[in-house]
């Protein structure tokens, strides 16, 4: 360590650092430090805190895929656990590797092919619900419609039912806990739970509120009072090949409320962005459709067409690339580690974060990084690029376990969406990029819907 060097970065103020820059440029930031300063580049958030940001593909190899036992998740898996508790997301070691290894069976392909039918179902009555618009001609926010979508689909998928319909209380709730939840994670130094603070305090409502959903929903499946062949019973069913031992109602709440949240948001942001992109490329829009319509004609899609409509996820990869719904992971170093002749020392106040939103626009990966380009991702086109340029669901080990689940899902909404509706941007606006812990668009996505078969 001793022949390492301290890694370069904006010297910034003499107390804040740079933090108010990164407030303000947002992920611009990060953009022009790495411009300016290489590939590794670090910049204090506060007095005391540094960041670490790499964007080498080597780099990020280095961290999430060769070395994994020298970092971990360290103070964002923390701050994220006040909501979703010690779940896939935020646990660590040992208990991650078991609840990982419980779970992953319940994602493999095949054990997904039912949900198919459920998000067949659900596109088809957001589409119902949009033609039974008392008035046709108004905008309609495409960000609060796949929110409100995804979220059936999520709660079907997990407990076969419909959650947000529990008399009004969980959207609410999840809203309340999502906002405490950015706001813990985005924090210099978050206020402990326990200070009755008014944001605290709604924060504890909400949260008891979906424990009481998801307690409650376990609870009768349990005691055989519902059933159905979704990701619960497949969770409850799991058993650790080494003990037998199954998962307890804490650790099944845990792992239900990470794939509850974490899915339908990140899902639903992504498709979100990806009508704001169609809109503004409607060649790229009516080529989506023409493979549509060839693939599927007016018959009902079923999980053997998903892999057929081949430019509809190349669409959903670029939306991704230049919109990634997670847009850093961050970790820290359990102990000393040189990186390309740079200290990355095992220090607590030290974050080292690896931003998709900034390697997706390294021009030396991605050339003329800001064009959309689905074409980008054909195999011929693919094949030269660093595996680890592109990572919108994370990478290693930790990869997103709903991976496939959520490119299903998206592929088999957009279809149903294009064959019926073409999109069109309200004019004079513009979405603006909100980084909180997923990427959202500040203020919505409003679209005029003009019918195809009007």
């Amino acid at each position: 360590m001793s022949a390492a060097r301290e890694a370069p970065g904006p010297k910034g103020h003499w107390f804040w650092g740079s933090l108010r820059e990164r407030r303000k440029e947002s992920l611009h930031f990060f953009l022009r430090m790495h411009r300016e300063h290489g590939r590794v580049a670090q910049w204090r958030m506060g007095p005391v805190n540094r960041v670490i940001s790499l964007v080498d593909p080597e780099h990020v190899r280095h961290v999430l895929v060769e070395h994994v036992g020298r970092y971990t998740k360290g103070f964002g898996g923390k701050r994220l656990s006040a909501m979703l508790g010690n779940g896939l997301l935020t646990s660590e070691g040992d208990f991650w590797k078991r609840q990982r290894r419980l779970a992953q069976p319940a994602f493999h392909r095949e054990r997904l092919v039912p949900m198919v039918r459920v998000m067949e179902e659900e596109g088809r009555r957001m589409l119902e619900r949009w033609r039974e618009r008392p008035d046709s001609s108004a905008p309609l926010d495409l960000a609060e419609e796949m929110a409100r979508t995804t979220l059936s689909i999520a709660s079907r998928a997990l407990f076969s039912t419909q959650v947000i319909g529990e008399a009004g209380r969980v959207l609410p709730a999840l809203t309340v806990a999502q906002q405490e939840v950015n706001g813990r994670v985005l924090a210099l130094l978050p206020l402990p739970l326990a200070l009755p603070t008014p944001g605290n305090r709604a924060f504890l409502r909400a949260r008891r509120t979906l424990d009481a959903v998801v307690f409650d929903i376990i609870a009768r499946r349990r005691r055989g009072e519902t059933t159905g062949q979704d990701l619960l019973a497949m969770l409850m069913e799991a058993r650790d090949a080494d003990t037998g031992e199954g998962m307890t109602d804490a650790q099944l709440r845990d792992e239900l409320m990470t794939l509850f949240i974490a899915g339908y948001e990140t899902t639903a942001n992504a498709l979100a962005w990806t009508w704001s992109l169609l809109s503004q490329h409607p060649e790229v829009e009516e080529r989506a459709r023409a493979e549509v319509a060839r693939v599927l004609g007016e018959r009902v899609p079923e999980a053997e067409d998903i892999p057929r409509l081949r430019y509809l996820s190349q669409v959903l990869e670029e939306s991704m690339r230049l919109h990634p719904p997670a847009w850093v992971l961050v970790r820290q170093a359990l102990e000393d580690d040189v990186l390309d002749g740079f200290r990355i020392p095992a220090d607590p106040r030290l974050i080292v974060a690896i931003s998709p939103w900034t390697i997706h626009r390294q021009p030396d990966l991605w050339p003329d990084p800001e064009r959309f380009d689905p074409d980008r991702f054909t195999p011929e086109r693919a094949a030269g690029r660093p595996r680890l340029a592109y990572l919108p669901f994370g990478a290693g080990q930790r990869l997103c376990i709903g991976t496939h689940f959520a490119m299903m899902e998206m592929v088999l909404l957009l279809a149903q969406v294009l064959r019926r509706y073409r999109l069109r941007r309200v004019p004079g606006t513009k979405e603006e990029q909100e980084p909180l812990v997923a990427l959202r668009p500040r203020g919505g996505v409003p679209m005029y819907l003009e019918p195809l078969d009007a």
